[in-house]
């Protein structure tokens, strides 16, 4: 059972896809501790959800999310002592790590500008979708800081180290079809049909074999530290448990009938 809406998450099911939006448009979104105590919560409550198969992350209005809120986190941050400052992350880094290693597939749907912390988020996801009329930028240089969100991690592993380096040190702005050719987001959607492709692309995952998503995600989470031997190990480990599962039997027999199969996700 998913909780009621929060003052700055609005939280919608459809099916067995459950979308989580950042509330504040009036801010674009902006990461304050109560957002973020309040993501938390939502993200926690969706990885506990078995009827739930896929988590897309979006924005209300022009923006995804323009990072830290200058009055509510940054301003405050430069204030605090180190030692005060570690502990205030905490929350904004535990987002992040649920988000990353949540068993279910998860999905950014960049509705329009992404900076800073809002994108480290995004990079969270699994999947990386965008409206054509979405902009990026790394934001935390532009301000005098570095990414203290995931993005040192995220940002090289997904375009590469030299476009890292590139966006981190220009601080320049780049539009979706950029981001796509850097890699940083795998589709983009005219904005007016952003809505209904994010929905159905989600949809589709859904559809999929649950179980072989979740093995498939850990897999490769873990095979980017392994040497092919060990990967190829890990991963026969992780088939033998699905070498009796319901979709399987399903897949088969859906080929056999020369139909669509209907996958429970067990």
């Amino acid at each position: 059972m998913i909780e009621p809406n929060g003052q700055n998450i609005l939280i919608k099911k459809e099916g067995h896809t459950l979308t989580i939006v950042l509330n504040r448009p009036e801010k674009l979104n902006a990461l304050s501790p109560a957002l973020i105590r309040e993501l938390l919560d939502s993200v926690r409550l969706a990885a506990e959800n078995s009827d739930l198969r896929v988590i897309v992350i979006t924005g209300a209005g022009r923006a995804f999310s323009a990072g830290g809120d200058i009055e509510e986190d940054l301003i405050p941050v430069s204030r605090m002592s180190p030692r005060q400052w570690k502990s205030y992350i905490q929350d904004f880094c535990e987002v992040i790590k649920r988000i990353y290693f949540m068993e279910k597939p998860t999905l950014a749907a960049i509705n329009g500008i992404v900076v800073g912390g809002g994108l480290d988020l995004a990079m969270a996801c699994d999947i990386r979708v965008a409206s054509d009329q979405a902009k990026f930028g790394h934001g935390y240089t532009n301000m005098g800081i570095i990414s203290d969100m995931g993005g040192n991690y995220f940002l090289p592993r997904l375009i590469g180290l030299g476009k890292a380096k590139y966006f981190a040190f220009t601080g320049d702005f780049i539009s979706a079809q950029e981001a796509a050719s850097f890699g940083l987001v795998e589709k983009v959607f005219p904005h007016d049909e952003f809505e209904g492709a994010v929905s159905s692309f989600a949809e589709k995952i859904a559809e999929r074999p649950t179980a072989a998503l979740i093995l498939t995600k850990e897999a490769m989470h873990k095979s980017l530290n392994m040497d092919l031997d060990t990967s190829l190990d890990y991963s026969l480990n992780l088939q033998s448990a699905l070498l009796d599962s319901e979709d399987l039997k399903e897949a088969i027999s859906a080929f056999l009938e020369k139909r669509k199969p209907n996958f429970i996700g067990k």
